[in-house]
């Protein structure tokens, strides 16, 4: 299961609290997901507005609280985490 916004908002902020962090430490904070989770669990969390995304000029990635990402945090409301089941 991936990451929800509110843990992902909860490791950006023990990393960095209000700055920027290097997308790399934030997914090394989630050790046993993989990479391909992460991007999704980051680029959802971006898309609610959440997170800001930006790359250095070298193509690094970094990531932050947004405003709406503190005020969530802030109030303890997030969208509900939807888990997909698998119909083997």
């Amino acid at each position: 299961m991936i990451p929800s916004d509110e843990e992902i908002l909860r490791a950006i902020v023990a990393i960095a609290d209000d700055g920027f962090v290097p997308r790399h430490q934030l997914v090394a904070r989630f050790r046993g997901q993989g990479e391909r989770d992460m991007r999704r669990a980051i680029g959802r969390s971006a898309r609610r507005g959440l997170v800001l995304e930006r790359k250095d000029p070298q193509g690094r990635s970094f990531v932050a609280v947004s405003t709406e990402g503190w005020q969530s945090l802030r109030s303890g409301e997030f969208e509900p985490r939807r888990l997909r089941r698998r119909d083997d």
